[in-house]
């Protein structure tokens, strides 16, 4: 009878050593999952602010606060497009805030306005 208690004691060790693992495993994917969607509304909120920045760059260019050889119906369809790519999927959140930029660029929207865009 020996024998078959050690065996017993050691199936049950075992087990909890494997439930602790799997409780382990099981935090670790959540975290990962947490750390995912806080990056994610980092771009969407850095997203927004490149956003608000343009519109701002384009109302600057209709009271003619700042003159510039690029209209701000360019600012208006360039933006226009990109954020119907995004809302229909066809194109990241990464890949939106990296046109996002190139636009920010191409319109000489400095880091400062970015600032100011809220």
């Amino acid at each position: 009878m020996d024998p078959v208690m050690t065996l017993v004691i050691a199936a049950i060790v075992a087990a909890i050593i494997l439930v602790m693992l799997n409780k382990q495993q099981v935090n670790k994917i959540n975290n990962n999952m947490y750390a995912d969607e806080v990056q994610q509304l980092y771009l969407l909120t850095a997203a927004e602010y490149k956003i608000r920045a343009l519109e701002n760059q384009q109302h600057n260019n209709l009271t003619g606060a700042e003159t510039s050889n690029l209209s701000s119906s360019d600012i208006d369809h360039e933006l226009a497009q990109l954020t119907a790519a995004f809302k229909r999927g066809d194109i990241r959140l990464n890949e939106l805030n990296t046109k996002l930029d190139q636009l920010l660029n191409k319109f000489n929207v400095h880091s400062f306005e970015l600032t100011e865009a809220y």
